[in-house]
């Protein structure tokens, strides 16, 4: 268990350390289940009794300041409690709940996007506790981590306003090996099934630098220099996809 100087150690997302960390997380879990309890219900709530996105983010912030005063134990039990309840609220699910509307403050979405978003939440966290911007992402989940980034990649997108570059790009990763090709014209991302269409430009990586680097958590100038990143066909367009995608999260 970490000592409470440990605790108050910075970590990769700078506006915190480890303590806010974690309690940044324990909002997360309790907000989603919140969200996910009404929308079964057939209502969509901002949740953590929030009327509106500034009273939302209040509660979050007053969530991550209570972490901070909590003592180590109390701490890791809260975000651990947070989190079984929220996944008791993802397996209560049933197939119709799943293209039911939730509240998102980039703009709503469905139920089915949550598991997966707190999925990468879990994860790249996780990565920033360790503080190390060298280190690749180590989790088990990372398979599950790619393959969500085909569907993954155009939502963030469509939430970005960007309007181009049109055309295909195809991504390709190694360990694990996996592709997939996303259409962008008239300023919509789509994914697309058919991974023969020949593509404006390729962006190639490891898996873990392609989650990193779709999380804004690693530098693409430096892994274009050493070749971890590798761009093929239209680097003007690629270039202007990454600025969109390649933001933190």
């Amino acid at each position: 268990m970490l000592s409470e100087a440990d605790w108050m150690k910075p970590t990769f997302c700078t506006e915190w350390n480890a303590a806010q960390l974690v309690g940044h997380m324990t909002g997360g879990a309790i907000s989603y289940a919140e969200r996910i309890r009404a929308a079964r219900r057939g209502e969509v709530v901002i949740s953590l009794d929030a009327g509106t996105p500034e009273e939302f983010q209040a509660a979050r912030e007053e969530i991550t300041r209570k972490s901070i005063a909590m003592a180590s134990k109390e701490r890791i039990n809260w975000i651990e409690n947070s989190q079984d309840d929220l996944q008791a609220e993802i397996e209560r699910l049933e197939p119709g709940d799943l293209d039911r509307g939730l509240w998102h403050r980039k703009g709503n979405t469905k139920v089915r996007t949550f598991p997966a978003q707190r999925l990468y939440e879990v994860a790249l966290h996780g990565w920033d506790l360790e503080n190390d911007p060298d280190a690749p992402l180590r989790t088990d989940s990372l398979g599950a981590l790619v393959e969500i980034l085909e569907s993954r990649l155009p939502l963030y997108f469509n939430r970005s306003d960007a309007t181009g570059p049109a055309g295909v790009f195809r991504f390709v990763t190694s360990e694990p090996d996996a592709a997939w090709v996303m259409s962008i014209a008239g300023g919509e991302a789509s994914p697309l099934e058919d991974l023969s269409s020949s593509p404006d430009a390729v962006l190639s990586a490891s898996g873990s630098d392609m989650v990193l680097l779709c999380a804004g958590r690693a530098d693409r100038v430096q892994k274009i220099a050493d070749s971890s990143l590798l761009i093929e066909g239209d680097a003007r367009k690629a270039a202007a996809l990454m600025d969109v995608l390649f933001q933190p999260f």
